[in-house]
Formats: C-alpha cells, sequence, structure tokens
C-alpha cells in the first residue's frame, strides 16, 4: 500500500509551506540562543511575547508597503483556533500593537499546519497560502531590523 503524501489533498502551495516551517523553526532557534526563552514544566520554549516586545521598536512597517499588508492581513483575518476537530473559532491575538499581534498570528498558522486540520475544508481557496505567505514575510522583516536574532540565524547555516 503506498502513503499518500501529506501534502494531498492541502490547498496550500507545497515549497510555500516548506519555506516557511524551515524559517519558522530556525527563528525560534534563534530566539532560545538569543535568550529569548522561558522554562516551560522543565522544557525550553521560545519567548515569543518577550521578542515581539523587542521586534516592535526594530522593525519599520512603512504605510501601504508589502509589510504593512501582510500585518494587516494577519491582524484584520486573523488564523482560526482549532477546537474540535471540525470547530474553529476566533480568538483574540495577544498584544498591543499590531506588528505583536501579527506575530502572535504567525505562531498561530504555524501550529495550524504543523498539528493539522488544514485538511479540512472550512478556508476559502487562497487564503491559507496568504496566511502563510504574510507570517513569512514578518519573520523575514523581523530578521531585517534584529541583527542579533539574524546573526544567530545564520551562523554555520551555510
Amino acid at each position: 500500500m503506498k502513503i499518500p503524501s501529506p501534502f494531498d489533498g492541502l490547498h496550500l502551495d507545497k515549497g510555500l509551506i516548506c519555506e516557511f516551517f524551515a524559517v519558522f523553526s530556525r527563528f525560534e532557534f534563534s530566539l532560545k540562543e538569543a535568550g529569548y526563552c522561558r522554562d516551560v514544566r522543565g522544557l525550553v520554549e521560545p519567548a515569543w511575547r518577550g521578542y515581539a516586545q523587542k521586534a516592535v521598536e526594530l522593525v519599520i512597517i512603512e504605510p501601504g508597503s508589502p509589510l504593512d499588508e501582510a500585518i494587516t492581513y494577519l491582524c484584520d483575518e486573523p488564523p482560526l483556533f482549532q477546537v474540535s476537530a471540525q470547530r474553529w473559532e476566533l480568538r483574540p491575538l495577544y498584544g498591543i500593537g499590531r506588528l505583536e499581534q501579527a506575530l502572535d498570528a504567525a505562531k498561530q498558522v504555524r501550529n495550524n499546519l504543523f498539528h493539522g486540520g488544514k485538511h479540512t475544508p472550512h478556508s476559502p481557496v487562497g487564503r491559507d497560502n496568504r496566511l502563510v505567505a504574510s507570517s513569512l514575510m514578518v519573520l523575514h522583516a523581523c530578521l531585517q531590523a534584529d541583527a542579533e536574532i539574524r546573526d544567530v540565524y545564520i551562523q554555520n547555516q551555510f
């Protein structure tokens, strides 16, 4: 019996998903290495909320720019939270500012993709690709603006 690809049935660009997962995981590694981490029941996790406060000070968002549009999309049309096998709900994003909320949305986009649920037909065509692309744009903006995280991100990578 041939096991189908996990990409079968997804209405997402496979290359975009792979790029997003790779960037996201390397970004989380960089956060922890740079000291943006917290202890959760004896395990180290990235401290996204702490980092988001720093990112707000560093990332310049030009009105009308692609980054501004990505942040607006993530904040105005945020990813849903899966609360049961077939039920999704809207929950408020963490953060006072739009960039903090966009980073929280990007984290939820990753959770939705990684933990499944994207094989359900609840999303309009194109929405998930746009959520992933917007999340990727926010992560890249943080890497461009934050030399500390960027240096960890690229060290020993090439």
